[in-house]
């Protein structure tokens, strides 16, 4: 697979190095002259010394011929013009690094579904080490604006023996996971003691939900 990567910090030398291991062909472009060339000294990889959204870097690149664009500097106004002209060169594979998560729409709208919003994974990571016993936090979405997330339905629950439509109350419950098996949450199915149920909830929401679970 060849892969053109736009960006030089930490990130984009260990995603290349993980790439070149795997015997893929990596071209790096980094605007930086210092930077690019401290990664070229230490990657087998293409270097390219200039702006990722400039044309001729690109097809210096052979973005013409590449399976993917990976759009990963640190400025959120380079990634998006990098899309754009790799949608342009009709780039099978293209994905982008979005550092401020009220960006995350403007990318959706041109049509790059592949993002990877690195606040939103650093800041999901740290509230993941704050989840309380019974709850086990998987995801922010929307961008920052709902939470998925499990609970677990102990005897002191107040979801315990009613029907989901009677609890579904501004938030969803996706699925249910009963003795081993998935059920779907029909209006009707009653949440039982050792239930976990997967929630999709907006942000301030939360606390009302474990407040009903005897666990905040």
């Amino acid at each position: 697979m060849k892969v053109i990567i736009v960006g030089g910090d930490r990130f984009v030398e260990e995603f290349a190095e993980i790439l070149i291991k795997e015997k893929n062909d990596v071209v790096i472009i980094e605007n930086n002259d210092k930077r690019a060339e401290e990664l070229a000294t230490k990657l087998d990889a293409l270097v390219l010394h200039g702006d990722g959204t400039s044309k001729e870097i690109l097809e210096d690149a052979d973005i013409k011929h590449v399976d993917a664009v990976v759009a990963m500097s640190g400025d959120d106004k380079v990634n998006l013009m990098v899309c754009e002209l790799a949608k342009s060169y009709n780039v099978p594979n293209i994905i982008a690094r979005v550092n401020q998560a009220s960006n995350q729409n403007i990318f959706i709208e041109l049509g790059i579904s592949k993002l990877i919003n690195t606040t939103i994974s650093v800041v999901s990571l740290f509230k993941k080490a704050l989840e309380k016993s019974g709850t086990n936090f998987l995801n922010f979405t929307a961008g920052d604006k709902a939470e998925i997330f499990e609970i677990n339905i102990t005897d002191k629950s107040d979801f315990l023996d009613k029907s989901v439509k009677d609890v579904q109350k501004g938030f969803i419950i996706c699925c249910i996971y009963r003795k081993g098996e998935f059920l779907l949450p029909k209006p009707n199915v009653v949440i039982k003691q050792g239930d976990v149920l997967t929630v999709c909830a907006p942000v301030e929401k939360v606390k009302d939900i474990e407040k009903a679970l005897q666990i905040s």
